[in-house]
């Protein structure tokens, strides 16, 4: 089982209405990427930390775990965003490559904190509702509010594949981890390209185990859930 599983079927939320937790995230969603506005997203980012942390009482080291992956590629999204060339120096910080200079306006910083804030409310609202709910629980309010099968089936595999990926990468990781993997910054720069090389071909396996595994269960793309 997945940690993700394990937490959405131990923690102290796991038996409250799944429709009040749903209802909850997509107001939260509605107001960060309706809004917009960078105060009200830091607000809705410890909220949904706090809520996950403490009222469902997720272990905060290992919720930051889980959190580190995605954290990890937006990051690196942002990074991209935030810098720029340009022949002039016209940054508040910048530093000279050839005869050009790579560096951060105030425009572009204003536009990667804008951007880090909204995803981050966005992706702690997501790992709220899937730490704290029940699989069996999101199919069944998705059948309750009439959703087609199709959608249905879609939304529940690629769940099941997101969470799939980020666990194998945890586990990738803190195998390195315990070797030493990023004990420099050379040895980091070579974990990381073996992590993405084995990511990707452990997680096309998992998959393939999980094609096997619908298969056995006679899957007709329907997911049958009990009342």
């Amino acid at each position: 089982m997945l940690i993700i599983d394990s937490y959405a079927y131990t923690n102290k939320l796991s038996t409250t209405n799944p429709a009040l937790k749903a209802g909850l995230v997509l107001m939260s969603l509605l107001f960060s990427i309706g809004l917009n506005n960078l105060y009200i997203n830091i607000l809705i980012i410890f909220f949904m930390v706090l809520l996950t942390t403490k009222v469902a009482a997720i272990p905060l080291k290992n919720y930051l775990k889980i959190l580190s992956i995605p954290l990890g590629f937006l990051i690196i999204s942002i990074i991209t965003i935030v810098f720029s060339i340009s022949s002039l120096d016209e940054f508040i910080f910048s530093f000279k490559v050839l005869n050009k200079y790579v560096g951060v306006n105030q425009a572009s910083l204003n536009q990667g904190m804008s951007l880090f804030a909204r995803s981050m409310a966005a992706v702690t609202s997501s790992f709220f509702l899937s730490l704290t709910t029940p699989l069996n629980q999101i199919i069944k309010l998705l059948k309750k509010i009439r959703l087609p099968n199709i959608l249905i089936e879609l939304i529940v595999l690629i769940y099941r594949f997101i969470f799939i990926f980020l666990e194998e990468a945890r586990e990738i990781r803190m195998a390195q981890e315990m070797k030493f993997g990023y004990i420099s910054r050379k040895n980091s720069y070579t974990s990381i390209a073996l992590l993405i090389k084995a990511l990707f071909l452990r997680v096309f396996l998992r998959y393939e185990d999980m094609i096997i595994s619908l298969d056995c269960k006679l899957y007709d793309g329907e997911f049958k859930i009990g009342d």
